[in-house]
Order: structure tokens, then sequence, then C-alpha cells
């Protein structure tokens, strides 16, 4: 079973979309507000997770700061940040391309032990960060 966290910044929508759609294979999704006060450092959140997590962000800044890289490569986290064309979308073509992407995420989450990658707009491969 995987679990996927959508940062603060991610529509809660598409969590409880995603949840629905994913649960009938054991897979849960979550806005990160459901599991973790609104308050908590991307830090203190990543360091709760583990290889069982994935985290889907739009936060790219994030994803070049030291910290919070070691926090995610150090808690065997996979980080999945849309890339800037697909955060430009509207919220229902956000979350189409994150469900086109969802099995080849499940692979990648299997094959890597950790890592930040760029979720791309299209059908393209997965960029690593």
């Amino acid at each position: 079973m995987v679990k996927v966290l959508f940062d603060h910044n991610m529509p809660p929508c598409i969590a409880r979309a995603m949840h629905e759609l994913i649960r009938i294979d054991d897979h849960e999704a979550y806005a990160l507000r459901e599991k973790f006060p609104t308050n908590i450092s991307d830090i203190d959140y990543f360091s709760k997770l583990n290889r069982d997590w994935i985290v889907v962000s739009k936060d790219l800044q994030n994803s070049r700061k030291k910290a919070e890289r070691s926090a995610i490569l150090r808690n065997r986290v996979v980080a999945f940040y849309l890339s800037p064309s697909l955060q430009k979308k509207k919220v229902g073509e956000q979350a189409a391309a994150i469900m086109w992407h969802w099995d080849k995420m499940l692979a990648h989450r299997a094959n890597v032990e950790n890592g930040l990658f760029l979720l791309p707009e299209n059908k393209s491969r997965f960029k690593s960060l």
C-alpha cells in the first residue's frame, strides 16, 4: 500500500478525489491538513513520513532547499513536484495529469529508494530534481 500526501499548496479536492479512485487498490491519498497540523513545517512532516509515502507538491522552491531535500531523502520519501506548465492548468487538468501518471508514480516509488522528481504536464518521463 502506498499513501499519497498532497502538500498545503495543492487543492485538497484533488486528494479527496484521488483517494476515492486509488482506495480500490488499497492505496490512500490525503491533504496535508488531514494528517498534520496546518502550521507544521515541511521538515517536520517529511520527518514523520517513511518509504510508504509519496508527496505531491507545487513548491519547487522547497525542492531546492538543503534541509527539506535532506529530510525527504533521509526518510526515504519520493516527492513529485508539478512542473511549472502543469501548475498553470486548472485544478481538473492537474488532477487528470496526476492520475495519468499514477501507475508510473507507483512504479517509481517501488523502484527508487527516495528522491525528488518533476511531474510533467504531458506524457514524458519524470525528471530528477
